[in-house]
């Protein structure tokens, strides 16, 4: 069984084309989890309306954002994989069955596809790394190799969620996630197929970030990742390009000259980083 968990927060215009989507997917052994985040507009009324009985919604007391709502539908998963999708993309019809049949066929810990990019002006983009197996070193560079860095596009075994802590934070959450996934997965296999269908608009936090937001909460992330391989693999930290990476991060933060009105609206985040270089600095 493969378990799709899906967040949704205000989706009112998406969210049943993104349900419907999974609905009608070749692969029938499939159960729906959508985790309903304290939406504010018709998101939960529409919920209600869809009739499916392999859909279950789960509904937040307060706003925690993606992480947390992702952790709570991965706990509630049945499915040996799960496919985290949000709540205003939606996948082609044959995506599951593809990316399922590759990781019984090959006993893959992570199965990944392709992501399409589809704009509010109609125009679209395909990205794929093509098909490839990777087992032992190079998981990590692979992934790198994918134009869009993204999480959601793949099958992972059920279990390999269970050995990496979610990141609880709202902005750029995945990445310090999938990357020690795929260091601890045992063989990961690439599909060609763009069937994830990520929605890009002006509203979405991605392309709302400002130059700050952005270098600070990347800073976050590439912290954590070294953080994990200083604990599990100190060798692979030396050979990856990620203290460069945070070193830039810091120097684009440098570069932003942050005032305190900057910095309100990530107040929390702001300290949390300032505390690690600091420690990392004594």
């Amino acid at each position: 069984m493969v378990s799709v968990v899906i967040t949704a927060y205000n989706v009112e215009a998406w969210i049943e084309q993104c349900v419907l989507s999974v609905c009608k997917q070749s692969l029938d052994d499939i159960e729906i989890i959508v985790v309903e985040d304290c939406s504010t507009d018709g998101t939960r009324d529409i919920l209600a309306r869809i009739r499916e009985p392999r859909l279950k919604v789960l509904y937040n007391n307060t706003n925690v954002g993606a992480g947390a709502s992702r952790k709570r539908g991965i706990e509630a998963a049945n499915g040996e994989y799960i496919l985290l999708l949000d709540g205003d993309d939606w996948l082609e019809k044959d995506f599951i069955g593809e990316l399922h049949a590759k990781a019984i066929a090959y006993d893959a810990d992570i199965v990944s596809g392709g992501i399409t990019i589809r704009r509010e002006d109609g125009s679209w983009e395909a990205h794929s790394c093509g098909d490839a197996i990777v087992e032992g070193g190079g998981k990590i560079e692979h992934f790198w190799k994918e134009k869009v860095v993204f999480m959601n596009n793949k099958l992972i075994r059920r279990s390999l969620h269970g050995r990496v802590p979610y990141c609880a934070r709202r902005f750029i959450e995945d990445t310090p996630v999938i990357i020690p996934m795929l260091h601890l997965a045992n063989k990961v296999v690439y599909v060609d197929n763009a069937g994830y269908n990520y929605r890009m608009s002006k509203d979405s936090l991605t392309h709302q970030a400002s130059q700050f937001k952005y270098a600070l909460f990347r800073a976050l992330c590439a912290d954590d990742i070294i953080s994990f391989f200083e604990e599990n693999d100190p060798e692979e930290l030396k050979r990856l390009p990620l203290v460069e990476s945070y070193s830039q991060c810091i120097a684009e933060i440098k570069d932003c000259c942050p005032t305190a009105e900057m910095i309100a609206p990530y107040r929390d985040e702001w300290i949390e980083f300032s505390c690690r270089l600091i420690k990392r600095l004594c």
